[in-house]
């Protein structure tokens, strides 16, 4: 069995009698993980295992005792893997001496029973100190989230959601922005195998927004010489965080710090140069804070369309001049009307197929989505 597999296991064994660790003697109360992208390094190189850089930050990793496992969110090897490829960044993981959970990227797809033989499956989830870690795989359709790994999210998110903490999701790519929405100046790496549209708004958002948790999403696409360093925006109740390395002066990798009270903070590690706080704090790159500002107004805002079920028609309400657009559950648009502020719309729903629809309300004010069914 390969040492990975063992720290895996190992894990996973600790977790299910609650949390004992060697590592830090005050584990019920706080921990540290921590997160880092790309770390295969530079566009077009094949290091021996991690990005040079990132293998020199280990001795800070180990001198942290709290810092209990590690995630690498996608392109963990270069753009062809091989086993050796493998070999290498187990060797590195054995070295480093802490668990690490792999997150599929688009190089790692490449060769996925390669990578499934050897890592298993490409979604999945565990639960550490009552906080709930859901990894999923957005190369298996597109960038959408569809099929048995829909099921999975939402049967996980529904049954683990309301008795965990906080929930933490990883994936590769940096699944929020699109091309016209608020997110858009982050620029990643690559948008290999994205097929438009994307169900992440439509479909992914609305199950997270579903529970009361504080909800944390990672990618690691970035890296490259024309992308952006890190980013980190909250929308509602989830905070959104990209980060990743690749040879650049803003090569970065993240600490993520839970405390007694469940609050999150976070490290952000700059890799070039003996200053390991280069780069900033985590939230100085916040651009996009889209929350409701009173629990009285987020629960005005998250019910606009009655009745629900439908049937024939749903009538919509506007207390905004907003775009209104509903899509179906694999994230196609399906519909999308403007209205004026204070306005009331009956929208006839009869030629629609029955099913579940996301029904979503862009407007100044930020955006609004709420789930419909139409019988």
């Amino acid at each position: 069995m390969r040492m990975i597999d063992i720290y895996r296991m190992g894990l996973l064994l600790q977790l299910a009698v609650s949390c004992v660790s060697a590592r830090s003697q005050n584990c019920a109360e706080t921990y540290s993980f921590f997160v880092a992208g790309h770390v295969y390094g530079a566009i077009g190189t094949n290091n021996i295992g991690v990005h040079p850089p990132f293998k020199e930050k280990f001795p800070y990793i180990q001198s942290r005792s709290e810092i209990e496992f590690g995630l690498f969110t996608g392109d963990i090897v270069s753009s062809n893997p091989t086993a050796q490829d493998w070999d290498e960044i187990d060797a590195d993981v054995e070295n480093l001496g802490i668990p690490v959970h792999f997150v599929a990227g688009n190089h790692e797809v490449r060769n996925l029973p390669l990578f499934k033989e050897r890592y298993g499956d490409t979604y999945f989830d565990f639960t550490y100190n009552n906080d709930l870690f859901i990894i999923l795989d957005p190369n298996i359709d597109g960038w959408s989230i569809t099929g048995d790994q829909l099921a999975f999210l939402e049967n996980v998110v529904s049954e683990k959601g309301p008795i965990s903490d906080n929930v933490f999701v990883f994936f590769h790519q940096i699944l929020w922005k699109d091309y016209d929405n608020e997110f858009n100046f982050i620029t990643w790496n690559s948008n290999e195998g994205r097929v438009d549209p994307v169900n992440f708004w439509p479909t992914v958002i609305p199950i997270f927004e579903s529970i009361s948790n504080d909800v944390y999403m990672f990618a690691g696409d970035l890296g490259a010489s024309w992308s952006s360093e890190a980013s980190y925006d909250r929308y509602h109740n989830i905070t959104l965080i990209s980060s990743g390395m690749g040879a650049l002066e803003g090569d970065n990798f993240v600490v993520v710090n839970v405390d007694a009270n469940n609050s999150v903070n976070y490290d952000l590690i700059c890799l070039n140069g003996s200053d390991l706080f280069c780069l900033g704090e985590l939230t100085d790159y916040l651009t996009v804070d889209i929350s409701p500002s009173t629990e009285a107004e987020e629960k005005t805002n998250t019910r606009f369309i009655h009745p629900n079920p439908a049937n024939e028609f749903i009538n919509v309400s506007f207390k905004q001049a907003s775009t209104l657009q509903l899509f179906d559950l694999k994230g196609a648009l399906i519909l999308e009307i403007a209205c004026e502020e204070f306005s009331n719309r009956q929208i006839d729903v009869s030629p629609l197929q029955k099913g579940v629809y996301t029904a979503r309300l862009l407007g100044e004010k930020g955006i609004e989505t709420q789930k419909i069914v139409i019988q």
